[in-house]
């Protein structure tokens, strides 16, 4: 599933926007992976803000949300909920949005992290962690409710780029391609990194250390210009299945089809609306494939329960044989006498009563003892 860019975080945020100066109304979650933010604004009516943790973050118009709310869910209701959303940023070029909540007496700051597994991390207004959905400790810090918060920071900020900036990442890089070193090492991501090097004719195998300055400076001014590219928001097709969502147009993607959207929360919207059925199909079939092991695992588990107990009791049957064989013998021989002169239906009839022969079956000339 499609974790959200740096640059792509850039543009949504100058959509989000809109949300600030709305009051906090509930706070819902569906598993441990989503979160929603229903708020009200005036003159605008309700917005729900749905957080899929570690992966992106956008406006939508339903939900669909655990009967019972988590214990972190709980933990952001007590602390957000009636207040106002006075603020939302990105950090420089981190895939890390800043939510800032305020009340009459006290402001409350939420960071939302797109890296790695990603996080939600509540804090107070010193940077004091409350609590966190997911609580790490790292070798560079600690994400710990009492902890002081830190994020990681990018060497070069992407959105703030002169040319020595780019002249030492490459210079320095440790990366083998100049499309790894744009994609990882400035965070520009893969498919922008990809776009810088088609528009700029780099080859994007090069080496970083063999771009010369004419060719930095082409990369600056292509940053730049996707940097303050108008919203122009698609969902990209191959051969009818979903590739990408961007917020931009891309030479990189021109020979693909798309739907175009009038903003890239819409985008964003219906992207994970299916790409999130298709994952929940996945899930279910596996898990239905998981069930059906288990049924076939517990069926003979019974089935070799039951052998065990069988086999204990035609032990048992075996034991008692053993011991009374002389009593045991002297029966049947009694009885096979007896049948050469009577019928069985007649020698039932007379054993009837008996204490050891409990019962005669006539049909399969069976005899059961009780001893």
């Amino acid at each position: 599933m499609k974790q959200i860019s740096s640059l792509e975080l850039y543009f949504l945020v100058q959509e989000l926007k809109t949300l600030e100066n709305s009051r906090v109304d509930r706070i819902y979650n569906s598993g441990k992976e989503e979160i929603y933010i229903q708020s009200h604004k005036s003159n605008v009516g309700k917005k729900i803000l749905r957080i899929i943790v570690g992966k992106t973050i956008f406006l939508t118009e339903t939900k669909s949300v655990d009967e019972m709310p988590s214990g972190f869910v709980l933990l952001l209701r007590k602390h957000l909920e009636g207040k106002f959303l006075d603020s939302i940023k990105q950090l420089e070029s981190e895939r890390i949005i800043k939510f800032i909540f305020k009340s009459r007496d006290e402001t409350k700051k939420l960071y939302l992290e797109f890296f790695g597994k990603g996080n939600v991390i509540l804090c107070n207004n010193d940077e004091v962690i409350i609590d966190c959905a997911i609580k790490h400790k790292f070798r560079d810090r600690t994400i710990l409710p009492k902890e002081k918060y830190q994020h990681p920071k990018m060497q070069y900020n992407l959105f703030d780029l002169n040319k020595k900036d780019i002249i030492d990442l490459l210079k320095n890089s440790k990366k083998d391609k100049i499309v790894t070193s744009l994609a990882i090492e400035l965070g520009l991501g893969g498919v922008y990194s990809e776009e810088v090097c088609l528009l700029s004719n780099i080859n994007k195998n090069l080496h970083p250390n063999k771009i010369d300055n004419k060719n930095i400076t082409i990369i600056i001014n292509l940053i730049k210009k996707l940097i303050n590219k108008k919203i122009n928001s698609q969902i990209i097709y191959k051969n009818k299945e979903t590739v990408d969502v961007v917020p931009i147009d891309l030479e990189f993607y021109k020979n693909y089809h798309n739907n175009k959207y009038s903003n890239y929360n819409g985008a964003l919207n219906e992207y994970f609306a299916k790409e999130l059925k298709i994952v929940k199909k996945e899930e279910s079939a596996y898990t239905k494939k998981i069930n059906e092991l288990k049924r076939i695992i517990d069926e003979q588990k019974d089935t070799i329960e039951n052998m065990k107990n069988k086999g204990k009791e035609n032990r048992k049957k075996a034991e008692l044989i053993y011991s009374n064989y002389q009593l045991v013998k002297g029966i049947l021989d009694d009885i096979n006498k007896a049948s050469k002169k009577y019928s069985w239906k007649e020698i039932k009839d007379k054993l009837k009563g008996h204490k050891i022969i409990k019962e005669i079956n006539s049909k399969d000339k069976g005899v059961v003892l009780d001893i």
